[in-house]
């Protein structure tokens, strides 16, 4: 029996309005598959990031708090990959290889940190003041957009940046005057004098005060005058050596 002609009509209808759902169903999906691959590869950058500044912080940092403040949002980090992508893990090898999220210190610990630290911050050339510096301002840019994704507090992200902002310095310090020690020993004074004058500059313009920032001072001024009378002693231009180092 043929069909009538409103039944076909209905027919068609129905196959294309079948179609428009299927197409927005395809499209709603799609949607979604590129917002998680978008996710995913923010996600992905930040955890590169996030490696690479925690293990370059430890390599001249012994205080734990900002690599464990850092090492947190990696592992929540970690935690938001594996949902959206179940089959890379959790994330838990990785955070092994970084040393997993450091408990925090003891009395007699913190005490040794300063020490260790200084140790650490001793670098030897103007190339690695530079990386390390810009690896410190690459974490305090991290932790500034964290606290604006509103993943770290306002105190934390106060006392993260005062702590990185002195061990900016102290690189600065310790390492001119470990090259700058170094220098003199070679001979070269004039070397040595002016990178005396870069880690007093430091001491002077930057965070580093009280008991240490005076004994690194007092410690470069006599360093320089030594120099100093020594030259003179040898061919007595005092002036015109200080003017040249300077």
């Amino acid at each position: 029996m043929p069909l009538s002609f409103p039944l076909i009509v209905l027919m068609l209808c129905t196959l294309a309005v079948g179609s428009l759902l299927l197409v927005h169903l395809l499209q709603a999906r799609q949607e979604q598959e590129l917002i998680r691959l978008y996710r995913l590869a923010a996600l992905d950058r930040r955890r590169s990031a996030l490696d690479r500044i925690i293990k370059g912080l430890k390599a001249i940092d012994d205080s734990p708090d900002v690599t464990r403040l850092l090492t947190q949002t990696l592992r929540h980090d970690l935690q938001r990959i594996h949902r959206l992508d179940p089959a890379r893990g959790n994330g838990e090898k990785e955070l092994r290889a970084l040393g997993g999220e450091t408990g925090k210190p003891d009395k007699t610990a913190a005490d040794s940190a300063r020490v260790q630290t200084d140790s650490k911050t001793r670098l030897g050339s103007e190339r690695e003041i530079l990386h390390a510096r810009g690896l410190i301002n690459d974490a305090l840019m991290l932790i500034r957009h964290l606290y604006q994704m509103r993943q770290v507090t306002e105190d934390q992200l106060e006392s993260t940046a005062r702590h990185l902002g002195m061990l900016s310095a102290r690189v600065g310090v310790n390492s001119n005057l470990h090259m700058a020690d170094q220098a003199l020993a070679r001979g070269d004074e004039r070397r040595a004098l002016s990178l005396y004058r870069a880690a007093e500059s430091f001491l002077l313009n930057g965070p580093l005060k009280g008991t240490e920032g005076e004994q690194k001072l007092q410690y470069i001024r006599q360093q320089c005058e030594q120099i100093v009378q020594q030259h003179s002693a040898g061919n007595g231009e005092r002036a015109p050596f200080t003017q040249r180092a300077a």
